[in-house]
């Protein structure tokens, strides 16, 4: 069955559960039913396009996504997220098929890792086109502050010349990932930093001191679960 084929069928077998406002926001979710990428929704293509440098998981994995006219989809489903493309993906459980998601219709998402759930939401103060999706680490986007990461994965050239490549014949893409931090908060606005020293989270938020040095122990930069623990505790949570 062709991919829009398969897109009409699903949509149509939606259709009566739904509100017209809610299957009309379904529809607008869901754009392809394949990905340029990977055709197929096999967790070996994920390993081989890149694995977890590339994407959250090397196989698909449990979460849930919020539509912009509040679809819950969830069940049925499993997710990915693609960092070098900002998309998310899904698959239908009863097809081997990729789903992609409209960046401009999802709200926000959860993916489980393991025993964690990695959350990922929006951010206007940081993007003004409101498509891309930023892991929400710590705090909350309603709250006093909220802590943002934007993880991105670029290929990396290949090199023909490279021994081992040559040995082996493999000379799949290999990606590397960087990432930058938000701060979004009430009063200061938006701080991006991709590494931050106590003194500098001082100067940043000196309504904040007792925090800071009761959890900060060291000059050096910062760790990430303690930016986290930080911000959770200016939040109360």
């Amino acid at each position: 069955m062709k991919s829009n084929q398969f897109l009409s069928v699903m949509l149509l077998c939606c259709v009566p559960i739904l509100g017209f406002g809610q299957a009309r926001s379904f529809r607008d979710f869901i754009v392809a039913a394949s990905s340029p990428t990977n055709p197929k929704a096999s967790e070996t293509n994920f390993k081989n396009a890149g694995g977890t440098d590339r994407f959250l998981l090397s196989e698909w994995g449990k979460g849930w996504a919020l539509s912009r006219g509040s679809e819950l989809v969830k069940d049925g489903y499993a997710f990915n997220f693609d960092f070098e493309k900002n998309e998310l993906y899904l698959r239908k459980d009863d097809e081997d098929m990729m789903i992609v998601a409209d960046n401009n219709s999802v709200r926000r998402f959860v993916i489980a890792n393991g025993t964690d759930s990695v959350r990922f939401v929006k951010s206007i103060a940081i993007d003004k086109t409101n498509k891309v999706f930023f892991q929400l680490m710590g705090g909350s986007t309603t709250g006093k502050i909220a802590l943002l990461k934007l993880r991105t994965s670029k290929a990396l050239p290949v090199n023909k010349n490279d021994y081992a490549r040559n040995v082996s014949g493999d000379y799949s893409t290999q990606y590397r990932s960087e990432s930058v931090y938000y701060f979004v908060d009430s009063e200061i606005g938006v701080k991006g930093f991709e590494k931050i020293t106590r003194d500098e989270l001082l100067k940043l938020f000196p309504q904040h001191q007792a925090i800071i040095v009761k959890l900060v122990t060291s000059k050096k930069n910062i760790d990430e679960k303690t930016l986290i623990a930080f911000t959770n505790e200016v939040n109360g949570l």
